[in-house]
């Protein structure tokens, strides 16, 4: 291990790296400055203002390499080395940054001057040590080796901890996140919610009053407990990870509660069509007169001829079954009551943008990039499963059968659930199939139907979800 000292410097003795990563090279220290009043603006402003009030950071020291008798380069630290230089001497910042140099001349006044004379600094001389000790400051978390920063919360907390009082929204989180109320799967991804969405959302009395959230008196509490419309929210934020700018102003938090009432309302409604199919079915009345009922419920609702409702919504399968029936007027590819927890960042932004993209609008986009959707994924499960006889490079459709011999032989779906999937893979004509696929991406003749495009993903939705589940 080489020799590392901290000492004591004077202001005069640091020279300025002039090969600093934060600009160009230069050769003389008044370029060097000039080049970081440049790079950092008002910036410089705000540390040397700090540096006046507090001094400079004891835990983070300066470091140092010896270039010659009595001199030191900065190796670490030029920000900071560069506030003290022109708080010491104000003259050295060029006319041009003419604010700047006003606010540092003011500043000048008032530091105190011991603070130029016994700079303590650590000194590396070792090029190898000191670029290391320099790359993990400055290259991010280096999964754990690097600082890692706090989240939010985390910041939030510290605040409350220093302020002695405790942050209104951080209180009510954690109060959440130990009720039992809340579905345990929420509650076990509570640390993946973003506390900035989560602030933002109980800060609006909008949806306050949608979850029946009380604020009085600085302090957030429940009106009669948790209600669905909270769950989903929680939901939203710990599982579908919603975006800032679906909720960042009124109008698109207004627009998130009418998506979510809509949904809730979609949902209530199946299950309701479930219970009342289930309860015709057990019955001993007219069975033909059953029959018509369930076939108009299965249609999510929908008023108007009863023919064109079965065109629209029922999706029958090769054997003849109907599958779970889905609003085919839908504007995305994917219904919004379908959720996934999606363990990688690429395949779940390519979820979500298809949960976004409209597909009337753009069939050709949403065609080619469901297929994508399906590789990746299948992709993934191969490699999380360890799944033998296929690897990523095979074809699509051998990874598909892959998969659903898998799904067989460990109970996860039966042979006959599967056989949409099998299908996809054997098929020449399914709107699901392999070649289907395919002829979206390669074929410049085959043209993607919208309603084609939502058929197949509501065919495929069991197989899809097992894959992330």
């Amino acid at each position: 291990m080489a020799n590392i000292e901290t000492k004591q410097f004077s202001i005069t003795q640091l020279l300025l790296n002039s090969t600093n990563p934060r600009f160009d090279p230069v050769q003389h220290q008044t370029e060097t400055i000039e080049a970081m009043i440049e790079d950092q603006g008002d910036k410089l402003i705000v540390l040397a203002k700090h540096i006046v009030a507090n001094g400079l950071n004891p835990t983070d020291l300066i470091m140092v390499q010896s270039i010659g008798k009595n001199q030191w380069v900065v190796r670490e630290g030029n920000r900071r080395i560069t506030a003290l230089k022109i708080l010491n001497q104000p003259d050295l910042i060029p006319d041009i940054y003419s604010k700047i140099k006003r606010d540092f001349q003011s500043l000048n006044t008032s530091v105190d001057k011991e603070l130029f004379k016994n700079i303590t600094c650590v000194v590396i001389d070792d090029e190898k040590i000191a670029n290391e000790w320099i790359r993990l400051k400055h290259t991010g978390q280096n999964e754990g080796a690097g600082t890692v920063n706090w989240d939010t919360l985390q910041s939030s907390r510290f605040q409350a901890q220093v302020s002695g009082k405790p942050d209104a929204k951080t209180v009510f989180y954690e109060y959440l996140s130990s009720l039992a109320q809340i579905p345990q799967y929420i509650r076990d991804k509570f640390a993946n919610i973003k506390k900035t969405n989560f602030d933002r959302l109980i800060g609006d009395p909008e949806v306050r009053s949608l979850l029946c959230i009380d604020y009085a008196k600085g302090e957030y509490s429940l009106i009669n407990g948790v209600n669905k419309f909270l769950v989903e929210v929680l939901h939203d934020l710990a599982i579908v990870d919603i975006s800032v700018g679906e909720i960042y102003s009124k109008d698109h938090r207004r627009k998130y509660i009418e998506e979510l009432k809509a949904r809730l309302f979609d949902k209530q409604e199946k299950s309701s069509q479930a219970t009342k199919g289930s309860d015709d079915s057990s019955s001993n009345g007219d069975n033909t007169k059953k029959t018509k009922e369930n076939a108009s419920v299965q249609n999510d609702g929908a008023s108007g001829n009863s023919q064109d409702s079965n065109k629209n919504n029922s999706n029958p399968n090769a054997n003849g079954s109907a599958t779970r029936s889905y609003p085919i007027n839908r504007k995305s590819l994917i219904p919004a009551q379908h959720k996934l927890t999606i363990g990688h960042a690429r395949i779940f932004k390519i979820f979500n943008e298809l949960k976004r993209l409209d597909i009337t609008s753009y069939p050709n986009s949403t065609a080619s990039t469901f297929r994508v959707f399906m590789e990746l994924s299948a992709d993934y499960y191969i490699v999380h499963k360890n799944i033998p006889s296929v690897t990523v490079d095979s074809k699509l459709s051998q990874k598909i059968e892959a998969i659903a011999n898998y799904f067989e032989v460990n109970a996860i779906m039966t042979k006959h659930e599967l056989r949409t999937a099998r299908q996809m893979s054997s098929s020449q004509t399914q709107n699901s199939s392999v070649k289907t696929f395919h002829s979206y991406v390669h074929n410049k003749d085959v043209t993607p139907i919208a309603d084609d495009l939502k058929t197949a993903w509501d065919d495929l939705w069991t197989f899809i979800e097992n894959i992330w589940r």
